[in-house]
């Protein structure tokens, strides 16, 4: 009995090491990317954001709704949030027709299918289909 004990210890061990040592790789990975990508600041050349040259984009920056929750999921990662909004992931995507606008809501779900929802507990992003502006940002209360 001993034996077995020790050897699901050490199996659970091993497997704990090992994704480990896979999560390490990861982010070893996503850091050389990083890395290949310069960075530099200042005060860009060509400032007049007004004037469309040719070979300016005229399409949609954001023409559907996997692009608005990819995009919106990025920004609200990269926001300084409470730690109860940290717990929030994105949840609704919703498509106002008349102004264009992409609406990504983020809320934390229910522990349990019958646990209620609070009211107000959330965020929602709000982005221009057009030129991926960022309308507005709110949390609510």
């Amino acid at each position: 009995m001993k034996q077995y004990l020790k050897l699901f210890s050490l199996l659970l061990l091993l497997l704990l090491c090992f994704s480990a040592c896979k999560d390490t790789q990861k982010k070893s990975e996503m850091l050389s990317y990083k890395s290949e990508v310069s960075y530099e600041s200042g005060v860009y050349h060509d400032k007049d954001w007004t004037e469309t040259e040719p070979g300016t984009y005229k399409g949609a920056a954001i023409p559907d709704k996997e692009t608005a929750l990819h995009i919106a999921t990025a920004i609200f990662d990269g926001m300084e949030k409470s730690e109860e909004a940290k717990a929030f992931t994105a949840q609704k995507v919703f498509f106002d027709t008349e102004d264009e606008i992409w609406i990504v809501s983020f809320w934390e779900e229910p522990a349990l299918p019958d646990d209620m929802l609070r009211v107000g507990n959330d965020c929602s992003i709000a982005l221009q289909k057009s030129d991926g502006k960022v309308l507005r940002i709110c949390f609510g209360e």
